[in-house]
């Protein structure tokens, strides 16, 4: 189900990976191709963790259900990557992106602006994080009775998203939350030969 507009603004806040539940929601893949910029170019699979991570921290995930082009990547990245994990009735999902920019700046940029929509999505709540090392933005929003718990991770050229969806804002999930996307990073960046904040 769209939520509309407000649903897409705040899948600005983990930096895109939010916006993949908005596609497990039904909002078409081309309607969000058409307010994005994203790359055509997909990175490979290997630089998104397998389902076997994931069901570590979230042992009731038991599928992965969409991976691909990120359509909601924010600005023009080189390329991109999401994966969509779900349990076996969908009720609850773990989505994970990475979108991959020419320089440093640029992905700065992206996120900053990704930031901002979601800093302007009512009903919006920053979730605090800790140590991460690097530029991290967390929050939550319940709409239509479900609860989204986003972070976005800013590493060099590198932004990381990963969403939890049907998953209460606990201090808990919000552990969880962090744990996938230290070792998403450190994936990515290990698949992509990237080292330092490069």
């Amino acid at each position: 189900m769209d939520s509309g507009p407000q649903w897409r603004r705040f899948a600005a806040l983990s930096i895109a990976a939010i916006g993949a539940v908005a596609l497990a929601h039904g909002t078409s893949a081309a309607s969000l191709k058409s307010r994005s910029s994203a790359s055509d170019i997909r990175l490979a699979r290997k630089v998104v963790v397998p389902l076997r991570v994931v069901n570590r921290l979230f042992p009731e995930i038991t599928r992965q259900t969409r991976t691909g082009r990120n359509p909601t990547a924010t600005n023009n990245p080189k390329a991109t990557r999401i994966v969509i994990y779900a349990t076996g009735d969908g009720s609850k999902k773990v989505t994970i992106t990475l979108d991959q920019y020419a320089s440093s700046n640029d992905a700065s940029s992206a996120y900053e602006q990704a930031v901002q929509k979601s800093q302007s999505v009512p009903g919006f709540a920053p979730v605090a994080v800790s140590d991460l090392g690097q530029r991290a933005f967390a929050g939550t929003v319940t709409m239509d009775a479900e609860t989204h718990l986003g972070l976005g991770l800013l590493d060099g050229r590198l932004i990381v998203g990963v969403t939890l969806a049907g998953y209460d804002a606990t201090r808990d999930n919000t552990a969880k939350l962090v744990a996938l996307a230290r070792t998403e990073a450190a994936a990515a960046k290990t698949a992509l030969g990237l080292s330092g904040s490069q």
